[in-house]
């Protein structure tokens, strides 16, 4: 087969090029909002999982927040270094690591969120909401189906 005979994608209306292209230009809009508070977004997406889900280990905050653990690893580094979390075994299983917000982390959060709140309301302001319910159930189905393939399913 030559590239002669390879039809190009039409990225333009490809449904997993369009989700890169949002979430890629929201962390940036985002990255920008945040500085003031010296907060990335991914530190946001961390803080926000833990607080919401409890203290995580690891492995489960990696599921959380979409990031690999080599990655999810060395943002704890920084975002310990700042007290805005903590990491420590667990009473049960001393291998298991379980991360933590510090109070100190809770405060940047509770800005953070107040920014990204606008943020994304600004965003999402050309969209109905029946658009973005529409959107967010055909994204919920295919997360579900994701998961069900790497289940084996």
């Amino acid at each position: 087969m030559n590239s002669d005979d390879i039809e190009p994608i039409d990225l333009e209306n490809h449904v997993f090029f369009l989700c890169t292209q949002v979430v890629y230009r929201r962390d940036r809009a985002l990255n920008e909002a945040l500085k003031p508070i010296g907060l990335l977004p991914t530190e946001y997406r961390i803080l926000s999982a833990v607080l919401r889900k409890g203290p995580l280990a690891m492995q489960e905050l990696a599921q959380w927040t979409a990031y690999e653990r080599t990655r999810l690893t060395h943002i704890l580094h920084g975002m310990e270094a700042s007290g805005w979390v903590t990491r420590g075994p667990t009473e049960s299983d001393k291998r298991t690591v379980v991360v933590q917000v510090s109070p100190k982390g809770s405060a940047v959060f509770k800005k953070a969120k107040a920014i990204v709140d606008e943020t994304t309301e600004l965003i999402l302001s050309d969209n109905t909401p029946e658009e973005i319910d529409a959107l967010r159930r055909a994204l919920k189905t295919m997360r579900a189906r994701l998961i069900s393939l790497e289940d084996g399913n």
